[in-house]
């Protein structure tokens, strides 16, 4: 699975991770927090070479580094933060994610229109298919493109602020769907997030950075137990109860 050995990364003289050292539990959701600047999202792009960094980041003992694009893109999906909207259909958003395995002239073979189709019934945006990117709103803009990182068919799947543009409705649909998509094709989560409240709501286990290193990382229960958050975040925790279902939110 994957893990991170003793990363440290900079931009330029700033070092922004400090020795981060931990790894994902398979099947569940790992939710990263931290303040601005912490290095949240620093993380996401050492994991995607984008970025020097010192330290290893393996998958299942294998180094990152000495992988092929090819061969990392068939390991782990990425979703980063910042979103654009090609003008493409829906179906052809989500065979993007068929490249990886595709031979030199990009041919599409009746697996991988398979794969599309089961990525698109899976998000629930089959209806969407033929409508153009451009066309749609924030929420579903953002499910198409979950639909093309699951159409990718990696065990981890990595998530950058998934819901910034998403309503409150969206968003909890959303979880929900990753929710599902861990239990019946068992993917394994790295979301970074910055809602403090969706993480303890929505993640098995949580990795707290402050000040360029790992302040906490474990079962999110625990993480709510120990006050780390109060005490990074400068938050009040607060409990509430929604149809029923008890949950924590801070303010």
């Amino acid at each position: 699975m994957l893990s991170f050995h003793q990363v440290c990364a900079s931009y330029g003289k700033n070092q922004v991770l400090d020795h981060i050292d931990f790894s994902l539990v398979p099947h569940k959701l790992t939710a990263v927090v931290g303040r601005n600047g912490s290095g949240k999202s620093t993380l996401v792009s050492c994991v995607n070479q984008e970025l020097p960094y010192t330290g290893e980041i393996t998958f299942s003992d294998r180094n990152l580094a000495v992988m092929t694009l090819r061969e990392r893109a068939q390991l782990i999906s990425i979703l980063p933060q910042t979103l654009h909207s090609p003008a493409v259909t829906v179906e052809e958003l989500t065979a993007f994610g068929r490249n990886p395995y595709l031979d030199f002239g990009k041919r599409m073979s009746p697996k991988d229109w398979q794969a599309v189709d089961d990525a698109l019934e899976a998000i629930g945006i089959s209806g969407l298919r033929d409508k153009l990117v451009t066309e749609l709103s924030g929420g579903e803009r953002q499910k198409a493109y979950l639909a093309m990182v699951l159409a990718q068919n990696t065990r981890v799947m990595i998530l950058d602020e998934p819901t910034t543009y998403m309503d409150m409705e969206y968003e909890a649909a959303f979880f929900r769907l990753l929710e599902t998509l861990k239990t019946k094709r068992k993917i394994t989560f790295l979301v970074i997030m910055h809602n403090l409240s969706q993480a303890v709501r929505y993640a098995d286990r949580i990795v707290v950075l402050d000040g360029r290193r790992i302040r906490y990382q474990g079962d999110t229960r625990a993480c709510v137990a120990s006050g780390v958050l109060e005490s990074v975040f400068h938050v009040r925790q607060h409990q509430a109860e929604d149809n029923g279902e008890k949950f924590i939110f801070f303010t």
